[in-house]
């Protein structure tokens, strides 16, 4: 009986571990959602952009503007392409080779066993839950792994809004220092 004790997670860790991992699915999901608006954003700039600044080509060419509007142009898809790595799916096959090592690897990520057929992964589940120490290292590892993706979109996130907001300032303060010299 105080083997079972011994072994079982403690209700409190459990609790911490669930809210742990709720806290970073949710700012993972905060952070998809402003890379989605910074590459929405971006876009549309770019879309406005260009009907807008063709018919006043002579113009823009007369006031060197064109040397704003590539700034901002460069920015903004720069911050389009940084921001869609934000999307983009991690790597959730990167385990795959443990597994082939005989290795253990964690039955709770979908990643790690979206290749096995049902009776597979049946035998591989029924096995990992055996014994609750297995259980806690899946869970520890399932824990870093969202934790150092999230590390990473928040890293990209950071620097796609740099890249904006600089784009964005220096194209408009080179814009007005150019038609306010001219």
């Amino acid at each position: 009986m105080q083997d079972q004790k011994k072994n079982k997670l403690n209700k409190d860790i459990l609790n911490i571990i669930r809210t742990t991992m709720r806290n970073n699915i949710e700012l993972t999901h905060i952070a998809d959602n402003k890379a989605n608006v910074l590459l929405s954003l971006n876009a549309l700039m770019l879309t406005f952009l260009f009907p807008l600044v063709l018919p006043y080509f002579e113009v823009i060419k007369e006031l060197h503007l064109h040397y704003p509007i590539a700034i901002l142009t460069i920015s903004c898809f720069t911050t389009i392409y940084i921001s869609a790595l934000v999307l983009k799916p991690g790597k959730f096959y990167a385990n795959r080779a443990r597994l082939s090592e005989g290795r253990t690897i964690s039955p709770f990520f979908f990643g790690n066993f979206y290749k096995m057929d049902r009776e597979e992964f049946q035998v591989y589940i029924d096995k990992e839950v055996a014994h609750p120490q297995l259980v806690q290292g899946h869970v520890v590892d399932d824990l870093h792994y969202i934790g150092k993706r999230l590390a990473e979109k928040m890293s990209l996130l950071r620097i796609a809004f740099n890249i904006f907001l600089i784009g964005l300032f220096s194209s408009l303060l080179l814009s007005g220092i150019l038609i306010f010299t001219h």
